[in-house]
């Protein structure tokens, strides 16, 4: 595979989009695992520091409404 955004050979893929990256572009970025209640019912989140990210995609800071999965 090729960098997305030079060409070079990729040495990594971005975990929030899946575009490969080469060394020179590898950029870090907090990935959320898992969201749950803590203690005292204040939502706490499970982090991995770091995740590849590509530089490029835009993670949303919000969740989306998907009303249109609706089933009922």
């Amino acid at each position: 595979m090729k960098c997305c955004r030079c060409s070079e050979i990729a040495e990594a893929v971005c975990r929030f989009c899946g575009r490969a990256v080469c060394g020179d572009h590898i950029q870090g970025m907090n990935y959320i695992i898992t969201v749950y209640v803590g203690k005292k019912a204040i939502p706490r989140s499970l982090v991995v520091a770091d995740a590849v990210f590509c530089g490029l995609c835009k993670p949303q800071p919000e969740p989306l409404d998907m009303p249109y999965l609706d089933t009922d």
